[in-house]
């Protein structure tokens, strides 16, 4: 049981690290979509093996770490969706990013700073990847033809499994502030879970990559 439970400690690196090797293997034929996705593991893997060894080794503060991962990642993931998948308009595209930047200052200046986990700060970024993920779907799955399969392309199923983990995130990341005031036990056991979502989206990734296609789906 013991095991069990350190490999579900240790599974937020295990998975990007699996999906980031499948991609890098495969990098010859990989769209820029997918070298952002690639991208997007390799800073998972980085940060949240960097917050395990600084919590295991020197009994630190990591709360900074995942944060830089949380942004990161985020910025990341918008970048795609704005410039490959979606291409949302200026009108739409610059308020949006400066609301995120605004209240992420504000929740860092006001809330916890990086010294404790941004639960707040963590959901509107899930919140916000989620609603990318949704109008991706509805703008292409809807929108494009028949004679074009979007599920037969590498970057559809990849965009599933970030919408899987951040969907199911968000409801870890806006509990998370309540829960640790309340019953800190049960933080272990709410962080398994998002380490499970983190290693369904590196295998709908994988999955990708391996089964279906790289070809660029067209705006």
């Amino acid at each position: 049981m013991k095991g069990a439970s350190e490999i579900l400690n240790i599974l937020d690196s295990i998975g990007p690290a699996m999906a980031a090797i499948v991609l890098f293997m495969h990098r010859k034929n990989a769209t820029k979509e997918m070298q952002l996705v690639l991208l997007f593991c390799l800073i998972q893997l980085f940060c949240n093996t960097t917050a395990t060894i600084i919590e295991r080794a020197i009994n630190g503060n990591n709360y900074w770490v995942y944060k830089i991962n949380a942004t990161a990642c985020f910025l990341v993931i918008f970048y795609l969706f704005q410039k490959k998948l979606i291409h949302l308009r200026p009108v739409i595209l610059y308020p949006v990013l400066a609301i995120y930047t605004l209240l992420s200052i504000l929740l860092i200046i006001n809330g916890d700073g990086i010294s404790q986990f941004n639960s707040i700060s963590a959901a509107l970024e899930s919140l916000l990847i989620v609603g990318l993920c949704l109008f991706f779907f509805y703008s292409k799955l809807i929108n494009t033809s028949e004679e074009i399969s979007i599920p037969e392309t590498s970057i559809f199923w990849c965009v599933v499994g970030i919408f899987t983990y951040y969907a199911g995130a968000f409801f870890i990341f806006i509990s998370y502030k309540y829960l640790i005031d309340t019953d800190g036990s049960t933080v272990a056991v709410l962080w398994r879970f998002h380490n499970i979502l983190l290693f369904i989206c590196s295998l709908y990734i994988s999955y990708g990559v391996l089964c279906k296609n790289y070809r660029t789906i067209l705006s």
